[in-house]
C-alpha cells in the first residue's frame, strides 16, 4: 500500500515509511556469516528454530522444498545453511537470499 493508495510513491506498513534501502544486516540484527540462534526457518515440518536442523532436513526455498546438505556453525550462536545451489530461505518471517553462491550464507 502507498501513502497515497495510488500505487505510486513510497510503501507503507502499518502507518510507518518503507526505509529506501534495506539488507538483511538491517533486518537480522549481527547478521555476519550465519543466522543468528533462534531465527526460525521454515521446512516441511514447519517452522523449526535454525539451531533445530539438521542435514537432510528439508527446507523452503523460493524455489520449493530443498535439502539441507550442511549446517555450518562460522561463529558461537551462528548457522550457515549449506544446499547444491544458492537458494532463498523464509528465516524470521524474511526471505534471505545469498549472494554468491555456495555455501549460502544465511
Amino acid at each position: 500500500m502507498t501513502e497515497n493508495g495510488s500505487g505510486h510513491g513510497k510503501a507503507t506498513r502499518c502507518g510507518r515509511r518503507a526505509p529506501a534501502a534495506f539488507s538483511v544486516q538491517d533486518i537480522l540484527a549481527n547478521f555476519t556469516g550465519g543466522l543468528p540462534v533462534g531465527t526460525e526457518v521454515m521446512t516441511a515440518e514447519g517452522c523449526l528454530p535454525v539451531e533445530y536442523l539438521e542435514p537432510g532436513d528439508r527446507v523452503v526455498t523460493r524455489g520449493g522444498l530443498r535439502v539441507l546438505r550442511d549446517i555450518d556453525t562460522p561463529a558461537p550462536g551462528r548457522f550457515r545453511l549449506v544446499f547444491d545451489r544458492a537458494e532463498v530461505v523464509y528465516a524470521g518471517g524474511i526471505q534471505v537470499m545469498s549472494d554468491s553462491g555456495l555455501p549460502f550464507a544465511a
